[in-house]
């Protein structure tokens, strides 16, 4: 298939974009890291995954950022593109009232874009592996696209997976029916009246000593959730609750624990405080055949976003499963 030309990324040198339409005007967007541009490399970096290209999907209210991350997989030696699904981030048109930041009413309508990434990427990569990698949200996208897949990839590497609502599964239940969704397309996506603390905004700025992403593409206190939306990602969830059956290694990274709280405290630079961690864990087991779960001691929610120390063992567990389970 033909492309459109690659293009200077947001993200500055050694990343590259690529527009991808999709049906009806849509577009999503593949990055790609192209360099390493720092002189130093991650410690133990070395290439061991020749032939290798992994995908990252990103989180909810959110989009590709992370050069850090990006880096750390071209130190094993992997092609790493990411993909900013449509309706997030380089795909944002701002003050178009008809968009609807990070709305869908089916999981499985990503499949449009991974596609056409997954076929630009082996276009690049002939004969390469293929690793889907994904935080929170894009981890329970991945897993449920790993599922309908079968043998399509090398690996998992899923960062926080949102597995499970957070509250608990009866509670993810019992709400359902209330919501709309792709079963009630007749109802018109409206918005709940939910308000979202910026508590993950000043965790980053705790440990970053700023966001490390632009405050307009991943606003403080996140998109609106519309009911179809959340119908959507518990249909996801309910699936993987009846149990999946994926067949390739699945790699899941948490922190240590979660924490709550109504006002900022300092703990919550070193929690998950989006998910419950313990019910991720529990919920991995339902997965496929053969789960790895690691946990990250002080590590935020996107355990790649933690601070230095937390991010180092994150990055060593992650070259562990890598070296054990993707290369040859």
């Amino acid at each position: 298939m033909e492309w459109g030309e690659w293009h200077r990324d947001i993200l500055g040198p050694g990343f590259q974009q690529l527009a991808l339409p999709l049906a009806g005007g849509q577009r999503a967007t593949l990055v790609r890291c192209d360099a390493v541009p720092e002189p130093q490399r991650t410690p133990g970096g070395e290439s061991f995954l020749r032939d290798t290209a992994v995908l990252y999907l990103h989180g909810w209210s959110d989009y590709f950022f992370n050069r850090r991350l990006a880096r750390l997989w071209k130190d094993f030696g992997a092609q790493f593109y990411a993909l900013d699904l449509r309706d997030y981030g380089r795909n944002l048109r701002p003050g178009d009232p008809e968009q609807k930041p990070g709305y869908i009413d089916d999981l499985a309508a990503y499949d449009e874009e991974v596609e056409a990434a997954l076929a630009v990427i082996s276009e690049e990569n002939p004969g390469a592996r293929t690793v889907l990698a994904a935080h929170s949200t894009g981890g329970l996208i991945a897993a449920l696209w790993a599922n309908r897949n079968p043998g399509r990839l090398a690996a998992l590497a899923l960062n926080a997976p949102w597995l499970e609502f957070q509250f608990s599964t009866a509670a993810r239940r019992i709400t359902t029916p209330f919501l709309g969704g792709s079963k009630r397309k007749e109802r018109a996506p409206r918005a709940l009246p939910l308000v979202i603390p910026n508590f993950y905004v000043q965790a980053a700025s705790e440990n970053h000593g700023a966001p490390p992403w632009d405050l307009v593409l991943k606003p403080p206190n996140g998109f609106p959730v519309y009911g179809q939306w959340l119908r959507a990602i518990f249909d996801g969830q309910e699936a993987v609750a009846q149990g999946l059956d994926i067949r390739e290694p699945v790699l899941v990274q948490i922190a240590m624990e979660s924490f709550r709280a109504t006002s900022y405290t300092t703990k919550m630079a070193h929690s998950d405080i989006v998910l419950n961690v313990d019910r991720i864990a529990r919920r991995a087991e339902s997965l496929g055949r053969e789960t790895v779960l690691a946990r990250v001691p002080r590590a935020v929610h996107d355990v790649f976003l933690s601070d230095r120390a937390a991010f180092d063992v994150a990055a060593g567990q992650l070259r562990r499963f890598a070296r054990g389970y993707i290369a040859d």
